[in-house]
């Protein structure tokens, strides 16, 4: 039981953590949104540090470097994905992947075994995954489906194994580790985002925005700061929801479940910008329900 509702506290954070950030790239580069995002977060996860504890070992670091690097090129495999699109078809594919990943390692690797409940569950909650993240593309003239490309879909299929290896390696991490691998993971992401960052801006500096804090819309202003910071520190709680629910239960279960992520953005949508909600979409988050609650009783 306790397992699921990490699980699904899991990706409703992180779904949340996207909404704004999404909220945020609107407005200036996305590569800075995620870099200040991550630093953000590691800023909260450093003032966390001595009520919930870090061990630095050397198990701790290495898995925490891990998912950093892994993290790193999912992130910019997926917006690169996601800028190719159609949307509605790459964002539900990088999250399928994205679940398949840590099931594959979980069942193979790790000797992971389910009851015929918990195996129905697991089914559901991936169709639940493509259901959640599929808006179907509608015109005037009635729906039309634009197929994505093959580099779009190689795109996807990377994004989706890097946050799966993201989110295996801080399972992997040992357990009385604390939240030191996910201090390390967005440390390494906080660093290479953040060069990249700095060698954009300084290859565009004879262009008009040619400082860290300007983009092509416009400066960051406090409005938008405090979404990014909002994001970053969604982002961490996240990562500690994640690493609490792998440490009471399987890999599989939590990588399925936390690939529902688009829920949270969705929800946020529906309830802030009053959005509409597709019924695939609706169908999706019953079915997400009804997995979760069978992998509470499996």
């Amino acid at each position: 039981m306790i397992t699921a509702i990490l699980g699904l506290l899991t990706a409703v954070t992180y779904g949340a953590a996207d909404f704004f950030a999404a909220i945020a790239s609107r407005q200036i580069r996305v590569v800075t949104v995620t870099a200040l995002a991550s630093m953000s977060g590691l800023m909260v996860l450093v003032l966390l540090l001595p009520f919930m504890g870090g061990d630095f070992s050397e198990q701790a670091f290495f898995w925490g470097l891990m998912g950093g690097l892994s993290s790193v090129v999912a992130l910019l495999a997926l917006y690169a994905s996601l800028a190719l699109g159609p949307i509605s078809i790459i964002s539900p594919l990088g999250a399928l992947v994205s679940a398949i990943v840590p099931a594959i390692i979980g069942v193979s690797l790790l000797g992971e075994s389910f009851s015929a409940i918990g195996w129905v569950a697991i089914a559901i909650a991936l169709i639940a995954v493509v259901l959640v993240g599929f808006v179907p593309p509608t015109s005037k003239n009635g729906e039309i489906v634009q197929m994505p490309k093959p580099r779009a879909i190689l795109l996807a299929i990377i994004a989706g194994t890097g946050i799966g290896i993201a989110v295996t390696s801080l399972a992997r991490s040992p357990h009385d580790s604390g939240i030191a691998p996910i201090i390390v993971m967005r440390t390494t992401a906080a660093i290479l985002l953040g060069s990249v960052v700095l060698i954009t801006v300084l290859r565009n500096r004879k262009i008009k925005a040619g400082s860290f804090g300007r983009a092509e819309h416009g400066p960051i202003t406090s409005k938008i700061f405090l979404t990014i910071m909002a994001a970053g520190a969604l982002d961490a709680g996240a990562n500690i929801f994640f690493t609490l629910a792998s440490r009471t239960g399987a890999l599989t279960v939590v990588g399925v479940l936390t690939a529902l992520y688009p829920l949270g953005t969705i929800l946020l949508a529906r309830l802030v910008l009053k959005e509409h909600v597709a019924t695939t979409q609706k169908i999706g988050i019953a079915l997400t329900l009804s997995a979760s609650l069978l992998l509470a009783l499996a």
